[in-house]
């Protein structure tokens, strides 16, 4: 079983700022240790939508006014498809990073339309002592916002195709890696879930038709 970390409201200044650690410990996840100490796993951001990157991965760059980060879905190359430049998003995702770069791999994302909703998200940011985007009045937020959005940050979703091929990987391989064949018949699209997985650099090919998670 994949135990689902909570979502941690941040900014994405906060993550690019902090340090990206890879996990000793067997089926936990890696994380960004922040400036503050906080180990952040998985994460809830508001931000805009800039740029799109088309190929194999959906790919899209998001900016929050503290930085710009890039959201990564190897699962599904139209992800981002019904999102457009401009757009005001919020995401909760995992973090990531590949060749010293962090980005986020998208768990949840939905347009946001109600303005009153960004300014609730950076109320609870200044609360959390995170970085302060600009002050917002409490008074600039109704009750009617809170009942109507909800900003619970332990949102579940069920383990993505890429977390199902991970936690196999892991509990398959005994020391020389675990067989590629088997892993690629047990989930949908498997061979090329597992070779977005090898391009980004979080598993590697131990040896011919076996593959590690890099750890």
């Amino acid at each position: 079983m994949i135990e689902r970390q909570t979502a941690y409201l941040t900014t994405i200044g906060a993550l690019l700022n902090g340090s990206f650690i890879k996990s000793e410990a067997h089926m936990q996840p890696n994380y960004v240790r922040t400036a503050e100490g906080k180990e952040l796993s998985r994460t809830h951001i508001i931000a805009v939508i800039v740029s799109f990157d088309e190929g194999t991965h959906a790919e899209a760059v998001l900016d929050d006014g503290t930085g710009k980060i890039t959201a990564r879905s190897f699962d599904n190359p139209t992800y981002f498809s019904s999102f457009n430049l401009g757009d005001i998003i919020r995401i909760i995702g995992r973090v990531r990073a590949f060749n010293e770069q962090i980005y986020l791999i998208p768990e949840i994302v939905k347009k946001i339309t109600n303005r009153q909703f960004i300014a609730l998200h950076k109320l609870q940011l200044q609360q959390n002592h995170d970085e302060i985007i600009e002050n917002i009045p409490v008074s600039e937020i109704s009750d009617e916002t809170t009942s109507e959005i909800s900003i619970d940050t332990i949102e579940e979703t069920p383990p993505s195709p890429v977390d199902q091929i991970i936690a196999l990987i892991k509990t398959k391989d005994t020391g020389d890696g675990a067989l590629i064949e088997e892993i690629a018949q047990t989930v949908e699209n498997g061979e090329r879930l597992i070779h977005n997985l090898l391009e980004a650099g979080d598993i590697f090919e131990l040896r011919p038709g076996r593959v590690k998670v890099l750890e």
